[in-house]
């Protein structure tokens, strides 16, 4: 029997993720939030338990997280939020939505988020923490960076580099072979056929570096 699932962060994006899990038939306990405005909260029929202190009345070994913090920039929070919870001994699930269609050859990292309708390919690998969002496509042979963020129907091509900590905005387009340095960030609908340096923001067609 798989160990039940509390859901860190309750907004858009921790639905999206608490209904993955439920498709999968993962008994998820409910949200936890710092924001008290959410306490008592109802999402996806699942209750709003309270703040992280929830999680001391729970032993890691008995219940995994699932990271539920989403938005454009969620490297800067996500991930200290995930590193913390980590070194206090919890463990944060993998999940993966049963209409995501994920390639036997693809290497997908300890808690990525593979969502409705996204497709993996051969010898991609997904680094921890990284989301692959509703109905993305990543192609043969990328590499995802940790806590990097594929936005809803963007594509990836193949060999394309994504560094740790970017976003790939809603329908998207990252040529073959091009490399983006860390904490990039692509805008919606960009189409990108060149390589960037950490750091940067990339708008329009063909994309490039924004003031």
């Amino acid at each position: 029997m798989s160990l039940p699932v509390i859901v860190v962060g309750s907004g858009g994006h921790a639905a999206v993720v608490a209904d993955a899990l439920l498709a999968c038939d993962v008994r998820v306990l409910g949200f936890v939030d710092t924001d008290p405005a959410r306490r008592d909260a109802v999402v996806c029929g699942l209750p709003v338990l309270g703040s992280e202190s929830v999680l001391d009345t729970h032993t890691p070994g008995a219940a995994l997280l699932a990271n539920g913090i989403g938005g454009v920039r969620t490297e800067g929070l996500r991930r200290p939020v995930q590193d913390r919870l980590e070194s206090r001994g919890w463990v944060f699930t993998t999940v993966r939505h049963p209409t995501a269609i994920v390639s036997r050859f693809a290497q997908i990292g300890e808690g990525a988020q593979l969502l409705a309708g996204c497709i993996v390919q051969a010898n991609a690998r997904i680094g921890r923490g990284a989301i692959v969002n509703t109905a993305a496509v990543v192609e043969h042979d990328v590499e995802l960076g940790e806590f990097a963020h594929v936005a809803p129907r963007a594509l990836l091509c193949g060999s394309v580099v994504v560094g740790a900590g970017s976003h790939v905005g809603a329908g998207a387009v990252v040529r073959q072979h091009v490399r983006l340095g860390e904490r990039t960030m692509v805008g919606a609908g960009a189409v990108v056929v060149a390589d960037f340096p950490a750091g940067s923001t990339l708008v329009g067609i063909p994309a490039r570096g924004a003031a």
